[in-house]
């Protein structure tokens, strides 16, 4: 019923391949098309499953206006919605690049990634659009969607989704992050210019580092990482002990934060005692871009995280984050000052995620200046070094640096092409 009429399409229903892992049956049934049932001279095949439906935007010009768009692009692959995005780009003719995504309901397979599809391996509790995302770094999807899954109660692959509504409410937050990235994109364009000081020799930033008396391994290391820099006025605050160490750290940010509005103080760098500098670090990048975030009305600026969500380029070194990990070094303007210290929290909370659910306007300063020194056990917490010893600190840093420079990379053509 939903390609009834829809002369566009050449239709060819597939038996699915059944697993007992929906997901697998799924990527067994996408690899028997592209190697069994697509013609040599297809340069690309659309594979629907059979829960799509067209919406209102759907329509013969658009759909091959994205296809064209997406082979400028030199796509893998092309989907007409998605359930679930990471960051993206907007690039011309109304598609966007994704880092990473959800939902196979309806998408376009490019002839030149048939191979590297077919080559892959499936891992255990795998997905398959999961498994695209680490295969190809070229992959868009159109907008506004053209696709979208219907609900029918149940799922053949993701069982979540058995939950009356579910499939709905998932579109709709990802059309939501879509518009919402838009609208930062649009808020952060029309900022004021800075007004930036030629010099920065008379300016000085407070710092507060928090550290636990017993920690005088990292007391010493953070101490050298400020010596010899006149920049920065350094206090270092005893950090508030609690059985979990996450809470801890939350009281402790507050308790810095207490001491700044105490003092006056207009904006304050927090610190824990495992940031380290890096090499892209100098007084002048810095000190600059606080200047800048603030006259931009960025309430927050990060010195460089572990993991973020959806970040997009608000200006040439600044990128707006939804939410991010890490709080080794964090700029905090005034404006926050009084939201920190007024929040409610439980021994749930956790520093990063508290500030990235009530810092609306935060970005992250890319090139980092701050990463965090391994010291082999956290005093956040107790599960984390475990992880680290699989994946030490300086991996996921150099993870999400690249992250950021793709990022920053397909926004650079991002702009070129509108």
């Amino acid at each position: 019923m939903t390609f009834e009429n829809r002369h566009e399409f050449e239709i060819t229903v597939v038996e699915a391949i059944r697993r007992e892992a929906g997901a697998l049956g799924l990527w067994n049934t996408i690899q028997h098309i592209l190697r069994d049932l697509t013609r040599k001279e297809y340069e690309y095949v659309l594979i629907c499953e059979d829960d799509h439906v067209f919406t209102e935007h759907y329509s013969r010009e658009t759909l091959f206006e994205s296809i064209a768009a997406a082979r400028e692009e030199e796509a893998d692959i092309l989907c007409g919605g998605v359930s679930w995005v990471s960051n993206i780009a907007e690039m011309k003719h109304g598609i966007f690049w994704v880092e990473k995504f959800s939902g196979l309901q309806f998408c376009v397979i490019f002839r030149k990634f048939f191979d590297r599809l077919l080559g892959a391996t499936f891992p255990p509790g795998g997905a398959a659009d999961y498994m695209i995302s680490d295969l190809s770094d070229k992959k868009f999807f159109t907008f506004p969607f053209i696709s979208i899954q219907k609900d029918f109660g149940y799922s053949d692959v993701t069982p979540p989704n058995t939950i009356a509504g579910a499939v709905r409410e998932l579109f709709e937050k990802s059309t939501a992050t879509v518009n919402i990235a838009r609208k930062v994109m649009q808020h952060y364009k029309n900022a004021a210019p800075s007004a930036v000081p030629e010099t920065f020799e008379d300016v000085t930033i407070p710092v507060y580092i928090l550290n636990l008396p017993e920690r005088t391994d990292r007391l010493i290391h953070i101490k050298k990482q400020f010596e010899g820099k006149d920049e920065f006025a350094v206090a270092v605050i005893e950090a508030c002990k609690h059985e979990i160490g996450a809470t801890g750290l939350w009281l402790s940010i507050r308790k810095a934060v207490q001491l700044a509005v105490a003092n006056d103080e207009d904006v304050v760098i927090i610190c824990e005692d495992d940031h380290e500098f890096t090499k892209d670090y100098t007084k002048e990048y810095l000190i600059r871009n606080i200047i800048e975030a603030n006259e931009q009305g960025l309430d927050m600026l990060i010195g460089g995280v572990i993991d973020m969500n959806t970040a997009l380029p608000v200006a040439t070194n600044r990128y707006w984050v939804s939410s991010f990990w890490s709080t080794q070094f964090i700029v905090l303007y005034r404006n926050m000052f009084r939201p920190v210290l007024d929040e409610t929290f439980d021994t749930t909370v956790t520093a990063d995620g508290k500030l990235s659910e009530i810092v609306i306007n935060k970005a992250v300063l890319f090139p980092f200046v701050s990463v965090q020194r391994e010291f082999g056990y956290s005093d956040v917490s107790p599960s984390h070094d475990a992880f680290r010893t699989n994946k030490p600190n300086d991996e996921k840093f150099r993870e999400c640096i690249g992250r950021f420079q793709r990022i920053r990379e397909i926004h650079t053509r991002s702009m070129n092409s509108l």
